[in-house]
């Protein structure tokens, strides 16, 4: 008997935190089993968190671990990628939040363009 072909395809999404904001726009993470964050090439020191919702318009909350801990990427660096912790693949719908690593908001310095590789 011949493997099937998974049929779902990886997809690129753009998300922007906008100038003075610390939070970006959702995106839809249903289905996925990984994915990596390209950090824009400037980045206003900050860590990288999550808050997460069931729909996209609904209530979003910060997203942490069985112990309380933040799920999120230490100080990313601009122009470098980075694997989204495997604790998001449960998610359905996500906003990438500018966070100063013990979950207080952080506003970036100017409009931030992140591209994110989802794969199923």
């Amino acid at each position: 008997m011949a493997d099937a072909v998974n049929t779902r395809l990886p997809s690129t999404v753009t998300v922007t935190i906008a100038n003075g904001a610390n939070l970006s726009g959702a995106f839809d993470m249903s289905g996925m089993a990984g994915a990596v964050v390209h950090m824009p090439a400037a980045w206003t020191s900050a860590s990288l968190g999550l808050k997460v919702a069931s729909d996209e318009s609904g209530t979003y909350q910060v997203l942490r671990d069985d112990d309380g801990n933040l799920i999120q990427v230490d100080s990313p660096a601009a122009s470098n990628s980075y694997v989204l912790p495997a604790a998001t693949f449960p998610v359905r719908w996500a906003k990438l939040w500018s966070q100063d690593g013990s979950g207080n908001d952080a506003a970036q310095g100017a409009a931030r363009s992140l591209v994110i590789d989802l794969k199923p």
